[in-house]
Order: C-alpha cells, then structure tokens, then sequence
C-alpha cells in the first residue's frame, strides 16, 4: 500500500483533476464503471483525441489503471477504471490501517470534487431548489461520536433503499423521467483550533 500524500499533495491532485471539465467527466465515469477514451467520447460528445489526452493525465495521477486492451481494426483500444470503489463500511474500516483509510478519503474525495465540479459547470448543482447543501459543527462526546456514525450508515442503507424503489417505478416509466443524482455525506473528527494567546 503506498504511503498516504500529504495535505498539499492531495490538494494538487484534485485540483488537477478539476482543472478541465472533460477531465472531471471522464473520472467519474472511471469511477462507475470500466470505460476506453472512445466509450467516454461517445457518451459525452468529445473528439476521441481531447478525451484520450484527458484520460492520459488521470493516469499519470494515479487515480485511474489500465485494466484490458482490446484490438479493434488495426489499433488497440484501452479500457482504464478509477482506481478505488466509493465505500467502505465501518468495519472494514476499523480493520485498515491509518494510512490505507488516508489512501481510501483521498479517492472518495476526488470522487466528490469531480462531481461537484461537473454539476457546477453544467448548471444543475443549484437547478432543483430541493437540493441538499448542510455544513454542520458539532461538539460532541464519544457517545455521540457512535451516535452519528450509526446515524451516516443509516443514512447510506436508506439511500440505497431509495434507488431500489426507484429503479421499479422507473420500468414503468419514460426514461426522460430519471434524474441522475449524487449523494454524498462526510463525518470526521476537526483538528482543534489554536486559541490565541491573550
């Protein structure tokens, strides 16, 4: 397992990995599936050369693998994939070391910031005003700790039970009907703040 990045490390790679529209698009779709760059310029109406440049730099990241080539008329098409799943229970978790959990937040963070970038740029972040947005402190003792970390893995259990239900009703419906959506939820322990000396 290599050693976590640091701080800064992790905020240039993010960054990079925002940096272009393109680029956030072809990592979250790295993120749901196995995908080459023409698969990606298909879906997303790119030129096959943009998107491949883009994937290119993801890798050199590290945030994306190769995984299969495949000939195809004389080339050979790459198939890349993200390289770290979305989720990782708390008992999973509790059996990591620190730095493999480093490694895990990392992932999931750029995940999220890819996203947000996207939906930011296409407009739809701020489209329904039934969109969630909540940045909540809290002071709490361990107890409560427990508390809200059983509360997320409810939430996330929910959140699933909600797609079943969706994914049914959708059979029956249009598919102009479906909302492609994201939820995404964080809890963790903040660094005490310095008090200023008086």
């Amino acid at each position: 397992m290599p050693p976590a990045k640091s701080a800064t490390s992790m905020e240039t790679t993010l960054a990079s990995i925002v940096a272009h529209p393109t680029r956030a698009e072809a990592f979250t779709i790295l993120g749901e599936r196995t995908a080459s760059p023409v698969e990606i310029a298909q879906e997303i109406g790119k030129d096959v050369g943009h998107v491949g440049y883009h994937v290119r730099k993801l890798l050199q990241l590290n945030v994306v693998e190769l995984v299969d080539e495949r000939p195809v008329r004389g080339a050979v098409e790459h198939f890349y994939r993200a390289t770290s799943r979305a989720y990782v229970s708390t008992e999973e978790s509790a059996e990591q070391s620190i730095e493999e959990r480093e490694v895990f937040t990392r992932h999931v963070l750029q995940f999220h910031v890819a996203d947000i970038a996207r939906a930011l740029d296409a407009g739809t972040f701020d489209a329904r005003p039934n969109r969630a947005l909540v940045r909540t402190p809290l002071v709490v003792d361990a107890e409560g700790f427990q508390e809200l970390s059983e509360l997320h893995d409810e939430m996330f259990e929910r959140t699933l039970e909600i797609q079943t239900k969706s994914a049914e009703r959708l059979v029956d419906e249009s598919e102009s009907s479906s909302i492609s959506t994201m939820s995404a939820t964080m809890f963790f322990e903040l660094p005490e703040r310095k008090r200023p000396v008086e």
